[in-house]
């Protein structure tokens, strides 16, 4: 009986683990055929015919098709060339005679009003000759002596009759010799030449002679060259350093005011109702302000 027992209980111990097992088969198997199908499907299935080749003059005519579809390429316009910028050449008659350009950095920039007020501010101060002067206590003549004695007259206390409160006395903080003079940047001065030039050409009273030719000093001949030029009001003439004659004939034109190209000053080229140069001074103040 005991015996019988212990193959029952071993047994009943054993149906667990051999379920455990075929449990864990089925699953493993089932993978295993699900893997297996599509191999076998695929395998069975008739390799696919390869497709056959187009014609080249089938090819052609698609491709034809292709670029009509396409659209057409715009047409490329031609822009016009800018004008130069530059500025009429006249003759001493007034006629016209050609164009000459100019550079647009020297010509055509935004005038700088703070660099032109600094500079002309600068020229002006020192024009200034500085010679105003007045005395001092101690320089005026006299007054030496103590007026009267310190103390007992019930007045105030006075030790010389040329103190500032006296008068004919000496000035108290007046004016003495001095320079107005103060430094400006060379930067600044082109800067504003280039402002000056470039509103003057803006305004349209920049103008250009091709060349003042005088064999002899001629105010006469002078006045007739203003007049072809139909200029009123003050002018500044702005020559070349050799134009002798040409500044000879010039200089004694009232509201007329000339000046070498060497010394072109901002002062100067703003200080006037028209700028007129010569064409080798136009050339050369170009060239130093670039």
């Amino acid at each position: 009986m005991a015996t019988e027992k212990k193959t029952t209980e071993q047994a009943t111990a054993e149906k667990p683990v051999v379920e455990k097992a075929v449990k864990a088969k089925k699953p493993a198997a089932e993978k295993a055929e699900k893997a297996a199908k599509p191999a076998a499907e695929k395998a069975e299935k008739p390799a696919k015919a390869a497709k056959p080749e187009k014609p080249a003059a089938a090819k052609a005519a698609k491709a034809e098709e292709i670029a009509a579809e396409k659209p057409a390429a715009k047409k490329t316009t031609r822009v016009a060339k800018p004008k130069a910028f530059g500025v009429e050449v006249l003759s001493s008659a007034g006629t016209s005679i050609g164009t000459t350009e100019l550079d647009e950095n020297v010509f055509n920039i935004a005038p700088n009003i703070h660099v032109l007020h600094e500079v002309c501010r600068a020229q002006q101060a020192a024009l200034r000759q500085g010679t105003s002067n007045t005395k001092t206590r101690g320089q005026v003549r006299g007054g030496g002596k103590k007026p009267y004695r310190q103390k007992g007259t019930g007045r105030a206390r006075q030790g010389t009759i040329r103190a500032p409160h006296y008068a004919g006395g000496g000035v108290v903080f007046g004016p003495h010799p001095r320079s107005y003079e103060f430094k400006v940047n060379k930067k600044e001065v082109k800067l504003a030449l280039r402002s000056a030039l470039s509103a003057k050409k803006a305004e349209g009273v920049l103008y250009v002679v091709d060349q003042l030719e005088f064999d002899a000093p001629s105010t006469k001949q002078a006045i007739k060259v203003l007049e072809a030029f139909e200029i009123t009001g003050r002018v500044t003439l702005v020559l070349s350093d050799n134009d002798i004659n040409a500044y000879l004939s010039f200089r004694n034109i009232p509201g007329v005011r000339v000046i070498a190209v060497s010394e072109a000053n901002t002062y100067d080229f703003i200080d006037n109702k028209a700028l007129l140069f010569t064409k080798a001074a136009l050339v050369r103040i170009e060239e130093v302000l670039k």
